[in-house]
């Protein structure tokens, strides 16, 4: 009884470590999107990739524009009955440099599975963007 008492909790214990790995086609993205983060070093540089991560955060969240400030851009929902994609922006630094953040959250009960390809569609959009 207790050998057998003993293998199901070795088994409940793999199968929760197994449970939070990360897929390595995800840890991917994750590295990609910490390694492409959106910066600027210059005014108009700055201004341009602000309004491109506003225009981006419209356009992929199901939500509109719920708060706004020189630092942060808010598409998300605040009820928690509604169900999509919700987009925080976040501008972090100060003078010409700044780091462009993005936080895609998920308001859907079966999960969300393409955040973090969105996360790294945010950082493409702004390196893509020209000063």
């Amino acid at each position: 009884m207790i050998k057998a008492m003993s293998l199901v909790t070795s088994l409940c214990v793999v199968g929760l470590l197994t449970a939070c790995a990360v897929s390595p086609e995800t840890q991917a993205l994750m590295d990609e999107y910490d390694r492409t983060i959106p910066s600027c070093s210059t005014s108009l540089e700055c201004q341009t990739k602000w309004a491109a991560a506003r225009s981006w955060a419209i356009a992929n969240a199901d939500f509109p524009i719920y708060t706004e400030s020189d630092t942060r851009i808010r598409a998300t929902s605040t009820l928690t009955t509604t169900s999509g994609i919700g987009v925080v922006v976040h501008r972090e630094g100060s003078g010409n440099n700044y780091r462009f953040l993005v936080d895609v959250e998920c308001f859907n009960a079966y999960g969300c599975p393409n955040i973090w390809q969105a996360k790294v569609d945010f950082n493409r959009t702004l390196n893509a963007t020209g000063s």
